[in-house]
């Protein structure tokens, strides 16, 4: 064999080696899929509790196969430690697979763990490769995030997919939700002028006394979830929470009201009512300076149609009343961005809409002086001014020609 014959086997050899395969291969068999998370306080002091959703892959095989089974298609597991990886390295001895994160969809806190902040909990999230910064980030209302990841829904099998659908359906139909990933919590947490908000969820009991702790099989469901609201943050730490009017409010100012259903009073209907459904709506925020003073001018613009309205031989479609109805639906949008307003200023002190963020871009030299004190100085002298401009484009009964008018 000539000399380069052998130098072009050997230069084969090489690269058939290095083409061996992936160094860090792991088998699907060996790994748990984690779909959901929780972080609580411990009972144990200066511990935290981690609570995971892994899926159950036999069980959701069944489902696909269009088969019945009663096997749950999670397993819920929790584990403590000083810091949150040493709490998920912990998993270690009760679990018989590697925690695997890239597939989980939300997180989640407990009331008390948010109160007393999220600084010391978060950052595992955001450093370790696995996890994505696309996962849900919530906190419950009057509960532990462990106790919330007990919470099933009829129509889904993976309890953290049915959290991910409600949030949907709730921020595509009501816009009575926020839709808030990690990412963006995070970026508002280390931002100037703003403050971070998060998913408000909640638990319905369905039947009293049941621990899904340990059980295999899914008979029935006992704690169902709510995705309602927003929770408001001021720094790390959770301050309040926002109910369904006040977090449409936010969504307004923000430019994120998708659609939903507005109740009014019908013109001269008495207290007769009428439901508008919101198409569409637009926002722009406009920081102002006068005599010294801030003052931020937020301007809405929303269409909607007529869904319907009580008393159907009352006669409304005509363009005056049409005209009434559209006042109407316009002093609805301001008074709940006007009560949003009142509480995150009055009660919480956190500038969750970002005002300051936008005088710091409009006035940066004015801002220098506010930026220390925003919340508790600056934010509580602000005022606000609305303007709505609100149109209704159907009436959905066709005697009325709403598009000759505009």
């Amino acid at each position: 064999m000539g000399l380069r014959k052998r130098y072009l086997w050997i230069t084969v050899g090489i690269i058939v080696l290095l083409q061996g395969g992936c160094w860090n291969l792991q088998e699907v068999e060996s790994l748990a899929f984690v779909s959901a998370v929780g972080v609580d306080r411990a009972q144990e002091s200066e511990k935290v509790q981690v609570t995971v959703q892994i899926a159950r892959p036999t069980a959701l095989a069944v489902a696909s196969t269009g088969g019945s089974s009663l096997e749950r298609a999670f397993w819920l597991v929790s584990s403590t430690g000083y810091t949150v990886f040493d709490a998920v390295r912990n998993f270690a001895s009760q679990s018989s697979r590697r925690l695997y994160w890239p597939h989980n969809r939300w997180l989640v806190f407990g009331e008390a763990q948010a109160r007393e902040g999220l600084e010391d909990v978060l950052d595992f999230f955001d450093r370790d490769v696995e996890a994505r910064r696309t996962m849900k980030l919530a906190v419950v209302q009057d509960g532990m995030a462990s106790e919330f990841l007990e919470t099933e829904q009829e129509m889904e099998r993976l309890a953290s997919k049915a959290y991910e659908q409600i949030l949907d359906n709730s921020r595509r139909g009501l816009s009575t939700v926020v839709d808030i990933d990690l990412h963006q919590f995070l970026l508002a947490l280390v931002g100037e002028g703003i403050e971070p908000v998060a998913i408000r969820v909640e638990m319905i009991d369905r039947l009293p006394d049941v621990d899904i702790r340990g059980q295999v099989e899914r008979r029935y469901v006992s704690l169902a979830p709510r995705v309602t609201g927003a929770a408001v943050f001021k720094g790390a730490k959770l301050v309040g929470w926002l109910n369904k009017p006040e977090t449409r409010g936010y969504n307004w100012v923000m430019g994120k009201a998708n659609s939903g259903i507005i109740v009014i009073e019908r013109p001269e209907g008495g207290e007769k009512l009428a439901g508008l459904e919101l198409l569409r709506a637009s926002s722009k925020v406009k920081p102002e300076l006068v005599d010294g003073k801030f003052k931020i001018v937020i301007e809405v613009k929303a269409d909607a149609n007529i869904g319907d309205i009580q008393d159907i031989l009352g006669k409304t479609n005509t363009l005056s009343a049409v005209a009434s109805m559209e006042r109407r639906m316009a002093t609805v949008i301001s008074n709940e961005i006007e009560a949003v307003f009142r509480k995150t200023q009055r009660e919480l002190a956190s500038d969750i809409f970002g005002f300051g963020r936008a005088i710091r871009r409009k006035y940066p030299k004015e801002w220098a002086s506010l930026r220390d004190n925003w919340n508790d100085q600056g934010f509580q002298e602000l005022q606000i001014e609305t303007k709505v401009s609100a149109r209704i484009r159907h009436t959905g009964l066709g005697e009325l020609g709403l598009s000759e008018r505009r």
